[in-house]
């Protein structure tokens, strides 16, 4: 049962504000440099079908962390590399959005790469996930009350990636930390208000151009 409310509650993880555990930075242009540099190093790493998982800043969120140990993840999504974008079911249905929006909302992020896919496999993932763009979230599949034609996050995930057909694994409900067991991560952000993210983002961030005064020309005697 502390499992289903958990789970109810990622449905609205997406939506309410203000995590009570987790806080952004205070400074707005060092919380952009974090976005930034993240963003920069998953593009460098992650392909076509890899995982994102992430701990987002939403309240609903909190409980989740708590519920499930381990990272505390709350979200999870599929990566396409070609189009630097991914595939996820929120509340609102599934959509796609670009990596750096869904990094922008996030306290971490983890990639995770399927075991036993290959690339292409993985970029059969990403189109299977795409033909489902538009499709309504399974409120009631968090529950066990599986709907064949519609998707919670994790969900959608293990279905584009064929995880029960690859894996054997037949899961009543699978949730977003769950997925940590059917790969390999290959990169972990590190939280966004570490001083040494901080610090490093902030030292990669691009500096603004300074403005020079040009002098006078010497007076002609």
């Amino acid at each position: 049962m502390k499992r289903l409310v958990i789970l109810l509650l990622a449905v609205a993880a997406c939506h309410e504000p203000k995590s009570l555990i987790v806080h952004r930075p205070e400074d707005p242009k060092v919380d952009v440099a974090v976005t930034k540099m993240w963003t920069h190093e998953i593009e460098g790493i992650a392909r076509d079908g890899d995982w994102i998982l992430t701990r987002s800043y939403y309240l609903a969120a909190d409980a989740i962390t708590l519920g499930t140990g381990g990272e505390g993840i709350s979200h999870a999504s599929i990566y396409d590399a070609k189009r630097d974008s991914v595939i996820e079911a929120v509340g609102s249905g599934i959509r796609e959005i670009p990596l750096e929006e869904l990094v922008e909302r996030n306290h971490y992020v983890i990639v995770v790469r399927p075991t036993g896919m290959t690339a292409a496999q993985e970029s059969y993932a990403v189109a299977r996930a795409r033909l489902k763009l538009g499709t309504p979230f399974d409120g009631a599949g968090m529950f066990g009350m599986d709907d064949p034609d519609t998707y919670y996050c994790s969900e959608l995930v293990w279905w584009a990636s064929e995880g029960q057909t690859r894996t054997g694994d037949e899961p009543l409900v699978i949730t977003p930390s769950d997925l940590m067991k059917y790969g390999e991560v290959i990169y972990w952000s590190g939280k966004r208000t570490d001083p040494q993210i901080i610090e490093l983002a902030t030292a990669r961030a691009p500096r603004s151009p300074r403005t020079e005064t040009a002098s006078a020309p010497p007076t002609e005697r």
